[in-house]
């Protein structure tokens, strides 16, 4: 179960934006500034390894578990976290879950790492 004290981590949510080039054409891309930070607990859990074009590449999962509110039930999987204190960026793999059905808190399942795409 997760308590107040166990959110250690000021995390950041980015949301993609697209944006015209000016040529017809759109593009997208993360912004450089959050669109919201919040407290949260990071709970890694045991790294792996994917072998894509013959490369290994490593990775990571975590669950990231932050208090439920209007901002955070807004997330998808299109968006990414960040820490804010590290920097590590964390791709959402499936978000918005309610661990125990208390109306408090929200899981997202996150990946990092060298096999993680943007």
């Amino acid at each position: 179960m997760t308590s107040a004290g166990d959110l250690r981590h000021r995390v950041g949510f980015f949301q993609r934006a697209v944006v015209s080039d000016g040529n017809g054409n759109n593009e997208a891309g993360f912004p450089a500034d959050p669109v919201f930070e919040c407290a949260a607990d990071v709970a890694v859990k045991f790294g792996g390894e994917a072998v894509l074009a013959d490369r290994l590449r490593g990775t990571k999962t975590a669950t990231i578990t932050v208090r439920r509110s209007s901002a955070t039930l807004a997330v998808t999987e299109a968006w990414r976290v960040q820490d804010m204190r590290d920097g590590t960026v964390w791709n959402i793999r499936s978000g918005s879950v309610d661990p125990d059905d208390g109306r408090a808190w929200l899981e997202f399942l996150c990946q990092a790492g060298s096999g993680v795409g943007s």
